[in-house]
Order: structure tokens, then sequence, then C-alpha cells
């Protein structure tokens, strides 16, 4: 995949979504709609997580492991998670002007709000054509082509319906019903903001767990607590035992004392058992032992915990305790 390709048709996007922000307030404004108010705050939106969306591929392509070792995957995380927590305010205000519209509606001008959607459309349908070229050179393999294509298509989709609704509205104004007319921009408002709402409530959800660093589950935790006992024999005492989900990402730290004498190749074939009776039961598990000395066992043995862990390491924390 052409990630430069990709980029320069992002950052295509992005150029030309100011315009189309100014354009939506100031006609949403001029001709009283609701519904083009509502786009302009989508727009606005779109254009703080795409800042971020663009900063971290720029990252990618910089592919500088030494600055960024760890990617900059977490980037668009948060930029999903910035999108759900100004969507779900923003909407819910929204829709509650909206109703407030439907009840004693304003007259709108719909012929020139068309116009206002008609250019915003044309935009998406450009957007969406290249996305589908990159789409079928690159095999369709990049999550981030589908996304993005993905996108831009609802996004034509969503320009479509409003510029059919506004034609009902004209059309109903233009017959002499102007009271049904003038409500059907209230309502497409209204289905907006509800769209908005749900989708940061979804954003929030999906990425919140993506960025947060939370331990295992209760009954992830209990079978981390059986293996443990399954492999009692194999070590003297329990020190620390850490657990963390990030994402798909499962980590497991053991702090477990052995006798001085045991080897490093030990070692790994018990951290390889342990590792692969919980791989079963917990996907994309990270699995590491710390192994310390227990000074107060000098003999060895199955022992209780490791009191205050003399010679242990000072491991990291990757996460919660258990």
């Amino acid at each position: 995949m052409d990630d430069r390709a990709l980029y320069r048709l992002m950052l295509w996007g992005y150029a030309t979504l100011p315009a189309i922000l100014v354009m939506y307030a100031v006609m949403g404004f001029v001709q009283h709609s609701a519904a083009l108010v509502a786009c302009a705050v989508l727009a606005a939106v779109s254009l703080a997580v795409q800042t971020f969306s663009l900063y971290a591929m720029r990252q990618v392509l910089a592919a500088d492991p030494y600055r960024f070792p760890y990617g900059a995957g977490k980037l668009e995380d948060f930029s999903a998670f910035l999108c759900g927590v100004l969507f779900v305010p923003a909407g819910a205000y929204m829709a509650v002007q909206a109703l407030t519209r439907l009840a004693d509606p304003v007259a709108v001008q719909y012929a020139a709000s068309m116009v206002a959607v008609a250019v915003s459309a044309v935009r998406m349908v450009l957007l969406w054509l290249a996305a589908e070229r990159l789409a079928r050179r690159s095999g369709a393999q990049s999550p981030l082509v589908r996304a993005y294509l993905l996108d831009y298509r609802t996004s034509l989709l969503n320009d479509l319906g409003v510029f059919v609704s506004f034609a009902v509205g004209w059309l109903l104004v233009r017959t002499g019903e102007p009271a049904a007319g003038d409500r059907v921009d209230p309502l497409v408002a209204l289905a907006i903001c509800l769209y908005m709402v749900w989708a940061g409530i979804w954003l929030v959800r999906r990425s919140f767990r993506a960025l947060a660093d939370l331990p295992l589950s209760e009954e992830e935790q209990v079978r981390v607590l059986r293996v443990l006992a399954a492999y009692v024999a194999d070590y003297d005492g329990v020190g620390a035992l850490r657990t963390r989900s990030s994402g798909k990402r499962r980590v497991v730290e053991i702090e477990l004392a052995f006798p001085a004498a045991r080897t490093v190749g030990e070692l790994e074939g018990l951290a390889a058992g342990m590792q692969s009776a919980l791989a079963t039961d917990v996907p994309g598990l990270q699995f590491r032992i710390v192994p310390f000395v227990d000074r107060e066992r000098p003999g060895g043995g199955q022992g209780e915990g490791s009191g205050d862990g003399a010679d242990r390491p000072a491991a990291p924390n990757p996460g919660s305790d258990v």
C-alpha cells in the first residue's frame, strides 16, 4: 500500500474541510437551517479528529523507531476518543434546539441550503472515488484505507439524504404546506444529532478501552492464579502479580522466587509452559516472569509469599495489581 498516496488523500480532504465548515455555518445562520448548523458542527469535529489522524500518519511516514518505539497507533485511538467526547454534548445540545424548532418552526430557505449541501456532496464524491482507486490499487488490505473509504461513503450518503430531505421540504412549501415543510429541517437536524450522540457514546466506549490500561477481568485473574497453583512445585514463592489489558493486549507479570542455582534455561522453560497454559483462555497474552532469590529460604522449596522481597529486582509497574 502506498502510504504517501493515502497521506496525500487525507491532506486534500483536510485542506478542503475548513471551507465546507465555514460554508455550512454561514448558510445555516443566514438560511435559518438547524440541519446545516448540525452539519457545521460535524465538520468542526471532523477537522479536530483529522488533525490527530494526519499527525499519526506523519509519524508512520517518518518511521523513526527511536523517537516512537511503540508506534503511533494510540494517536488514532485518541482522535476517535476526542471525536466521541465532542459528539455527545454537541449532539445533545443541538437535539434540544431541533426539538424546539419542531414545536415552533421557522421558515427555511431550502433552495439556497440545497446549494450548500450539493457543494459538500461533490467534494465527498471526489474523495470517495479517490479512496476507491487507492483501495483497488492496494488490494484493500489496509485497515486505514478501508476506514477512510467507509467514512467518505457515509458522509456522501449523509449529504445526499440531507439534500433529498431539503428537496421534500422545498416542495411542501411550494405546494402550500409551509407548516409541514418548515418542520423537515429540524427533523433532519434531529436525526443528525441523534446519530452524533449514538456514535459519540460508541466511540468513547471503544476508544477508552484501547487507551486505558485496565486490570484483567476477575475471570482471567482466577485463571492466572490457577496456573500459579498448577506450577507451585517449580518456584519458592510469589511476589507481586500485575496484570494489564490495553485494547486487545493482555499483559501478565509475575515475580517468582527461585533458588540461586536455578538456570536461565529452566526459567525460560517454566515461563513458556505457564504462558502456553494461559494463552488459550487469555487471548493476546504477553507473559513475563520476574525472578528473584528469596534469602529467607536459602534452601529453596515451596513457600508462601516472598516477604519483603530481598534481592527482588526493581521491575517497572506495567499496570494495576491484581
